[in-house]
C-alpha cells in the first residue's frame, strides 16, 4: 500500500468485489474503488436492454479509470450464477488479491405481514382541515398531494398519501425464508468461501449494508428487518471466527437514500420527506456518501473497528424532529 497514501491501490494489481454493483451502493462504491485503482468483479441481476442503456454507461465510466472491470449479469441466487462468479474471481482476482469483498444485493419481499388495521388518521386530518378550510374534503387532499409530491413540501409527509402502496399479497413463509438467506445469510457464506480458497488479500475486508430498518419497525418491512439483523449478527460471527484469517468484517447503516432498492420499500417516498427534515444536514444520504466510507474500510485507519455497525447518515438515526 502506498505509504503516502494508503487508500491508492493503484499498481497493486488488488481487486473489489461487489455484489448488487449495477446500482445504487454498489455501484456508487465500485465507481470509487476504481478510481482509487482496484480492480472491480461485479456480480449483478438485470434485464438485458437495462444494462446496455442505463448501467453500461456507468461501467464505462469504470473503465475509464484505468482499472479492469469484470461483469456478470445473472442470478445470484443459482448454482450456477454463484459458480461462474465464483470461478471468474479464481481466474481474474487469484489467490489473495481480493481487498474487498461486499454484498449489496437487495432481493427481499416487502409487504405486509397482516391486513393493515391502522387508523386513517391522514383521513381524519385532511376532513378535519376541509371542515376549517370550508372546502371539500377531496379538494384538500388533492391540494395536500400536489404541494408534496410536486412541490417538494416534505412538512406534509404526515398528510400526503404515498405513490409507493402497499402490495395486495401478504408476506408468506416462502417470502420471509428466501429473504433472510438472501440478505441475511449469504454475506458469510460468500466471504467463508472466499477466505477458504485462499483469494482474500492478507488483510482483506468485507462490508454489508443494514438500514435503520433493523431496529424501527416500518410497516411491510418485517422480511427485511429479519433479514438485516440475522446479517448483523452474521458480521459479530466473522469478526470473531475470520479475524485469524486477516479478514475484518463491517456492516454499513446508510441513512435513507434515494436508490432503485429504497424506492421499492412502501412509503418510501413518505419516509425520504421525513428524513430530509429529521437530518441535521437537512438532506438524504447519498451512494457517494456511502462509497466514501467503503473506501475507508480498506485501509489501514478503521481496521480495528472489526465487525461493527457503522452508520453513515449525517446523523439521521439519532436526530429528532
Amino acid at each position: 500500500m502506498n505509504e503516502t497514501n494508503p487508500l491508492d491501490f493503484h499498481g497493486r494489481g488488488e481487486w473489489a468485489v461487489i455484489l448488487g454493483g449495477s446500482s445504487g451502493f454498489g455501484l456508487a462504491a465500485a465507481k470509487r474503488l476504481a478510481r482509487a485503482g482496484l480492480n472491480i468483479l461485479i456480480g449483478h441481476k438485470d434485464k438485458e436492454g437495462t444494462v446496455e442503456t442505463v448501467i453500461k454507461p456507468h461501467f464505462d465510466q469504470i473503465r475509464a479509470a484505468g482499472v479492469k472491470l469484470v461483469t456478470h449479469n445473472v442470478n445470484l441466487f443459482d448454482d450456477d450464477g454463484r459458480g461462474e462468479v465464483f470461478e471468474s474471481i479464481v481466474s481474474n482476482a487469484g489467490p489473495g488479491k481480493v481487498r474487498l469483498f461486499m454484498q449489496s444485493i437487495a432481493a427481499g419481499s416487502c409487504r405486509l405481514m397482516i391486513e393493515d388495521k391502522t387508523p386513517d388518521f391522514r383521513g381524519r386530518a385532511i376532513a378535519g382541515l376541509a371542515e376549517a378550510l370550508g372546502l371539500p374534503a377531496q379538494k384538500v387532499r388533492d391540494a395536500v398531494n400536489s404541494a408534496f409530491h410536486d412541490k417538494g413540501c416534505d412538512a406534509l409527509h404526515t398528510l400526503a398519501d404515498s405513490r409507493i402502496p402497499y402490495r395486495e399479497e401478504l408476506l408468506t413463509q416462502d417470502d420471509l425464508a428466501k429473504t433472510i438467506f438472501m440478505m441475511g445469510y449469504d454475506y458469510l457464506l460468500w466471504t467463508r468461501e472466499l477466505c477458504k480458497e485462499g483469494l482474500l488479500a492478507k488483510d482483506a475486508r468485507a462490508v454489508a449494508m443494514t438500514s435503520e430498518g433493523n431496529e424501527i419497525a416500518w410497516k411491510g418491512y418485517a422480511a427485511v428487518s429479519a433479514a438485516k439483523t440475522a446479517l448483523e449478527a452474521s458480521c459479530r460471527a466473522m469478526a470473531v471466527e475470520l479475524a485469524p484469517y486477516g479478514v475484518s468484517s463491517y456492516i454499513v447503516q446508510a441513512g435513507i437514500t434515494d436508490t432503485p432498492a429504497g424506492n421499492a420499500i412502501p412509503n418510501f417516498d413518505l419516509m425520504k420527506a421525513q428524513a430530509r427534515m429529521r437530518n441535521p444536514f437537512h438532506r438524504l444520504t447519498t451512494p457517494e456518501d456511502v462509497a466514501e466510507t467503503i473506501l475507508g474500510l480498506c485501509g489501514p485507519t478503521l481496521r480495528w473497528a472489526n465487525g461493527t455497525i457503522i452508520r453513515v447518515d449525517g446523523g439521521e438515526a439519532i436526530s429528532g424532529l
